[in-house]
């Protein structure tokens, strides 16, 4: 397990703003929908995004994903002017991104499809057959607007792909969405199934049912798909539907990506950046207390050292932590405990699935 720095994909969330208020979404808060009270409103701006990365250590990068966990990457302000930069600097370069769509105008989308051109993939969130199927779960969305986006990026030399989450409101809709997304100019269309159910924070909760309190003060509910709806599925970052008992990093070797949180700090995958940006200072550190906690200490005592704004990213990824520190834990009989919990066949699994059809 090493992560290439001379070629690397980055995976950045550049802003915890978001027009959308999904119910099961990290930066949601379950009762009303908005954000939650501890995520401090991010956006990066081009001065930001070139003191992180300045031309040089752009020469290293092969791709960004514009990916947000804590927002939409497409409420930052300055995007295009980012992604016009990154090209500049780097004309092969590959620019991706995850948005609800729903967000800017027609001539933004216009505008970026030619500007970026086929540099450029934007997946869309397509989660329904009409406004109230897609407006269960992507809530404060408009689905005519997305699609609308999708349709005029897609006539660009841009790639436009979609993403669907299931739930049990939607699964018997799964060909339909598709047939919905790819007349709209989708070219690959991805269902994933939520695993975010018992989560915490929900208002009640069980293993296949959550219950949340809308902006008007409604109480609904979502409950989780059938455990047969992705039977073809294959595991995110792999080309299989199983996992080993064995942990294998599935960001690392050969997908060579990490994840740039939105306070700069570079962390090896979305799990553990999850953990890491979670909120409170309690919750950091649990990630120093209990299994594998040895490992996660001389990270967080040296934090600055993986931050892109105060330490190049290549000299991050050559890092004692992400040579050895990192993979040791990997190897050993005490490993830090998100790689234990989601790259081995000590995880849960149905969630890690994904089933894709392209035109």
């Amino acid at each position: 397990m090493r992560w290439d720095h001379t070629n690397l994909k980055v995976f950045m969330d550049i802003s915890t703003y978001c027009n959308a208020g999904c119910p099961q979404c990290h930066r949601t808060d379950s009762n009303g929908l908005g954000k939650v009270d501890w995520l401090p409103l991010v956006q990066w701006s081009i001065d930001d995004f070139k003191k992180a990365f300045p031309p040089e250590q752009l020469q290293y990068i092969q791709q960004f994903h514009f990916c947000g966990t804590w927002g939409d990457p497409m409420m930052a302000k300055d995007i295009m002017k980012i992604m016009q930069y990154c090209k500049e600097q780097k004309p092969n370069i590959q620019l991706s991104a995850d948005t609800n769509g729903s967000l800017r105008n027609e001539d933004f989308w216009w505008e970026l499809g030619t500007t970026i051109g086929e540099n450029l993939r934007v997946c869309f969130d397509i989660d329904g057959i009409n406004q109230e199927m897609h407006d269960t779960y992507r809530r404060f969305t408009d689905l005519n607007k997305v699609l609308t986006h999708m349709e005029i990026l897609s006539q660009t030399n841009a790639i436009v792909a979609s993403q669907t989450v299931l739930f049990k409101h939607n699964q018997d809709y799964k060909d339909e969405i598709k047939t919905l997304a790819m007349e709209h100019g989708s070219q690959l269309h991805t269902y994933i199934i939520s695993d975010r159910f018992g989560n915490k924070d929900a208002v009640e909760e069980s293993k296949t049912k959550s219950v949340f309190w809308s902006d008007k003060g409604e109480k609904f509910n979502l409950e989780m798909a059938d455990s047969n709806v992705l039977p073809k599925g294959i595991i995110s970052g792999t080309k299989t539907n199983t996992l080993s008992s064995t942990i294998v990093c599935r960001w690392a070797m050969p997908r060579n990506e990490v994840v740039v949180n939105p306070d700069g700090q570079v962390v090896p995958c979305c799990f553990h950046a999850n953990s890491l940006y979670g909120g409170t200072a309690s919750h950091k550190n649990g990630l120093a207390a209990g299994p594998g906690s040895e490992h996660y200490k001389e990270y967080l005592d040296n934090a600055k050292a993986y931050n892109v704004f105060h330490t190049p990213l290549t000299e991050i990824m050559t890092s004692k932590w992400y040579t050895k520190t990192l993979p040791d834990s990997i190897k050993s009989d005490n490993p830090i405990r998100i790689c234990e919990n989601n790259c081995s066949s000590r995880s849960k699994k149905q969630h890690q699935l994904r089933e894709a059809h392209g035109t």
